[in-house]
């Protein structure tokens, strides 16, 4: 999603409830990223401690 977009969409239509949703949105979205990128480590992490075990 283009955050920025959006954000100066709400903005030039001064729609502050939707600019605080969105602001929201994206820091909910950003955390998730960040979460999941860890747990496809920790999974390439387990599966080569898995390989070199064999």
């Amino acid at each position: 999603m283009d955050w920025d977009s959006a954000k100066k969409h709400c903005k030039e239509r001064n729609w502050a409830w939707s600019l605080e949703l969105i602001n929201k949105a994206q820091t909910e979205m950003e955390a998730l990223e960040e979460k999941v990128k860890k747990l496809e480590d920790q999974q390439k992490a387990l599966r080569l401690y898995n390989a070199c075990n064999y």
